[in-house]
């Protein structure tokens, strides 16, 4: 007993994901007919980690590349290098059967209640649809499985012969999550899950995906640009800018001593009602653009938004570094 008590202990302490040099390029045309291709690199040799039941966020503004980095870990979007290990099994080598299998084990809550539910199903059937997809399950134990989600993200069973459109945007989303939970998987991948909604609904959704996160032991990777709802949701974070982790480090760690000049940025953004914080943290402008993504300059990525910046910044990349046993960065002045 004492051995398998360990061993679940080892488990729980391995990785559920693990994304190694994870890299995802889109090829651009410029000038004519004959000219060179180029590439956009939308994920630049990414590298991050999930524990099973725990919650990684990866944030950063508008084309930082999060949400391809997490379209590229479920398979829907083609990773041009890296690799995807998922409860074991290397994600991105999987074909035919086998990556039919293993999608159960990963399912996405997408952006848009609006757009991500097809509106000619009934709610039911939208929750039906992966289970006819991914599963051989009788029709009475799919009818079964749907009754207990409906309850489970909070809907009434007299909804599921309702179409899309009957319903509010924060409904919509919780069958959403109904949909995403319906394969009983073990990462649920949530892209930006409540921008969408009305802050008071947006409060109400994160708290279910809290409850059911607890309920079912649930591996979160939770892509946001809002470091207020990923500050409550999350255990570690991720700070991407234009394809490359600048920051990574446990929550705590990067919210009260956040190192990248990005960062700390971002970070002074976010409204307190902490009088002393307010009082502490300046708000800080990134002045500027993000530099050309197809023709990125040498050296560090911000060098031309930077407070901090000097030739060093503008002559060579910096890596991201250790800096304590769980904050790493990649800048000069950590």
């Amino acid at each position: 007993m004492a051995d398998t008590n360990t061993q679940a202990v080892k488990d729980q302490d391995k990785p559920l994901l693990t994304v190694d040099n994870l890299t995802v390029r889109f090829a651009v045309k410029r000038g004519g007919m004959f000219s060179k291709k180029s590439y956009l690199y939308a994920v630049d040799d990414v590298s991050f980690a999930v524990k099973r039941g725990e919650t990684l966020a990866i944030v950063g503004e508008s084309g930082s590349g999060k949400t391809t980095a997490a379209l590229a870990v479920a398979r829907l979007v083609n990773a041009a290098a890296g690799k995807v290990d998922l409860a074991g099994q290397d994600f991105l080598t999987l074909e035919g059967e086998e990556l039919r299998q293993a999608r159960t084990k990963v399912q996405f809550i997408f952006q848009d209640p609006y757009s991500s539910l097809n509106p000619r199903l009934r709610a039911a059937a939208v929750v039906r649809e992966p289970l006819d997809s991914l599963t051989t399950m009788s029709a009475e134990e799919k009818q079964e499985t749907i009754d207990r989600l409906f309850a489970e993200v909070g809907l009434h069973k007299e909804q599921q012969h309702l179409f899309p459109h009957q319903f509010s945007g924060g409904q919509r989303q919780r069958i959403g999550i109904a949909r995403a939970l319906s394969t009983q998987p073990e990462l649920i991948i949530c892209d930006e899950p409540v921008s969408a909604l009305d802050v008071a609904v947006q409060a109400q959704v994160l708290n279910l995906l809290r409850r059911l996160q607890e309920n079912f032991g649930l591996t979160y990777l939770f892509i946001s640009h809002d470091l207020g709802v990923v500050q409550h949701m999350c255990d570690s974070v991720a700070v991407m800018y234009m394809g490359k982790i600048v920051e990574y480090g446990d929550r705590l760690s990067l919210f009260n001593n956040p190192k990248h000049p990005y960062t700390i940025a971002l970070l002074s953004a976010v409204p307190s009602v902490d009088k002393k914080r307010r009082e502490q943290m300046q708000r800080i402008d990134i002045p500027g653009d993000p530099p050309d993504p197809v023709n990125l300059p040498r050296g560090c990525r911000f060098a031309s938004r930077c407070p901090k910046v000097v030739d060093k910044c503008r002559e060579s990349e910096p890596e991201l570094t250790e800096i304590n046993g769980t904050h790493r960065v990649a800048c000069y002045f950590s």
